[in-house]
């Protein structure tokens, strides 16, 4: 067997519970590399697009001439790349940049795609809680914290990019909760974006690490609210808010108009992020010097 890196074996075990879909079964064994992500943009290449994600709606108007596959969870997108049942991905930058940093097999073409819009989904039912949460992205902003959060969790060091493997993983801050908390909401999550919301290596099912997981606290202490955290995937999470039956989800959510028609309420972007493709490291063509 093919040795891989850390992160690879990691996904091949998420692969075993995620599937993906909407895919032919046949693949063009011929591998041209690519110089920038708009040669994607060809009948004979796959494209592995998100499933309700903006960026799957980027790559459908961007990248329309590339046979879409679409995937339902990302780490079973990232085992199809590996395994070259697609020949690319596109995705969020943030996310995207961790995983080829971590990863000496996964690369990112240069260019962009366009800005992606990162969110709290907030339910229907409670809509007084879009002012709270904006209040805390703009402070938490303006006074450093979100840079901090950002350089901890998602922005490697050169030295960590080129071991090409896992980083190691920072500490969840001691962020203590509310002492006396006024209300009481349900949160909902998803455990497979990391580097937002991930299960620590070794921990308990519960133990939920990452970026969101550390704004998410952060947020309960300015909302003064005792947290009551639901993981589920993507497609639950959506019904769940838009039935009121979370009170917001903090997944790396993207805001879409698709969403916005079935009631639910989107905060300020709390992460700024692109669209970017990525794709096996051994198919991006050398830069002429």
């Amino acid at each position: 067997m093919k040795k891989s890196s850390i992160i690879s074996c990691f996904l091949c075990c998420i692969l075993l519970v995620c599937g993906f879909t909407a895919c032919d079964n046949q693949y063009n064994k011929e591998k041209p590399k690519f110089s920038h992500l708009e040669e994607v943009n060809n009948p004979a290449f796959r494209l592995g697009l998100p499933l309700g994600a903006k960026a799957m709606l980027v790559g459908e108007s961007q990248l329309p001439d590339a046979r879409p596959c679409y995937f339902n969870s990302n780490y079973s997108a990232y085992i199809a790349l590996q395994e070259e049942k697609i020949d690319a991905f596109i995705f969020d930058s943030h996310s995207l940049d961790y995983i080829a940093a971590c990863s000496h097999d996964f690369a990112i073409l240069p260019g962009s795609a366009g800005l992606v819009d990162i969110a709290v989904g907030i339910s229907p039912k409670k809509p007084e809680l879009k002012n709270e949460v904006n209040a805390f992205i703009d402070a938490y902003k303006a006074n450093g914290t979100y840079q901090d959060m950002y350089d901890r969790w998602v922005k490697l060091t050169e030295a960590e990019r080129s071991a090409f493997s896992r980083p190691k993983l920072p500490d969840m801050p001691a962020i203590n909760a509310p002492k006396a908390p006024t209300r009481t909401l349900v949160v909902g999550t998803c455990s497979q974006l990391e580097p937002l919301c991930f299960r620590k290596p070794g921990g308990e099912a519960t133990d939920l690490i990452g970026f969101d997981m550390e704004l998410l606290q952060r947020l309960a202490n300015h909302l003064n609210a005792e947290i009551h955290l639901q993981d589920l995937d993507y497609t639950t999470l959506m019904n769940k808010l838009a039935n009121g039956e979370l009170d917001m989800v903090v997944a790396g959510l993207n805001k879409t108009k698709e969403r916005q028609k079935r009631g639910i309420i989107f905060s300020k972007n709390y992460i700024d992020s692109h669209i970017v493709v990525m794709v096996r490291s051994n198919r991006v063509e050398e830069r002429k010097k």
